[in-house]
């Protein structure tokens, strides 16, 4: 039996995940090996095309059942099948752009209790579906905060941005501070580590390539480590940020 991942970002075990449809050549099929199925979103026409299909700046989930979606996905197939396996949908009337701060408004990272955003990119009406009296907003300068994070657990994250660290910190949150870059964007001189990993379990982390060009590699891997995860990595490449894949229906685990 299926269930909505009750907690954004960190399924018990995985089985299906929202992948921008233009990374569906390199990754559905690794995916599908691990039985993880791949709802493709399409590309976001009003974003940059290198960008358009980077599920992070078009999906952002609360949890749950709750998803909130970009306007161009109003009516689409892919809103009916989330429709149709019990999501609730929401579509925050944001007017998106190719030039950023337009592209980010839903580019907010929840970890645990905390949702951390940048509050001059993200529309108040994004993070009021958000708030809860068991979550906290976390101001912080990066715009592209989801992609710029790599959810661990609950109390946990690693980041290359200082000013994401310094505000998760504050929170009381554990943070792994990497160097910038060495991770592949397409048109751009690096991404980030978190639209390159997500998670498929408790205790798997899957990343679209390997890390052995990243000078923290061994360090990504002895954080992770000590929190009893393994690293998965999809291809044989060098690690690539694909905007993220977004687990949305979890089996239940075995006792």
């Amino acid at each position: 039996m299926t269930a909505f991942v009750q907690t954004p970002s960190l399924p018990k075990r995985c089985q299906v995940v929202i992948l921008g449809e233009k990374y569906a050549e390199k990754l559905r099929n690794p995916l599908q090996t691990l039985q993880i199925e791949t709802l493709l979103l399409p590309d976001n026409p009003f974003l940059d095309s290198r960008l358009s299909g980077h599920a992070d700046l078009s999906v952002l989930h609360a949890g749950g059942e709750e998803l909130l979606l970009a306007p161009y996905l109003k009516g689409s197939a892919f809103a009916a099948r989330l429709h149709k396996a019990g999501a609730a949908l929401l579509f925050p009337d944001v007017s998106q752009g190719a030039v950023y701060p337009a592209d980010a408004q839903f580019n907010v990272c929840i970890v645990g209790e905390n949702i951390l955003y940048n509050k001059r990119t993200v529309p108040s009406s994004v993070v009021e579906s958000l708030t809860s009296e068991d979550r906290k907003p976390v101001n912080c300068r990066q715009g592209y905060a989801r992609c710029a994070v790599c959810v661990v657990d609950e109390h946990a994250l690693i980041t290359a941005d200082r000013g994401i660290a310094a505000a998760a910190e504050t929170a009381g949150l554990d943070v792994l501070l990497i160097s910038p870059g060495f991770i592949r964007l397409d048109g751009f001189p690096y991404g980030f580590l978190g639209g390159a990993a997500f998670k498929l379990s408790e205790n798997v982390m899957a990343f679209t390539g390997r890390l052995d060009a990243h000078p923290d590699q061994r360090r990504i891997l002895d954080y992770l480590e000590q929190r009893g995860i393994q690293p998965l990595y999809l291809t044989e490449e060098d690690v690539f940020d694909i905007g993220c894949a977004i687990p949305i229906l979890e089996g239940a685990t075995s006792k």
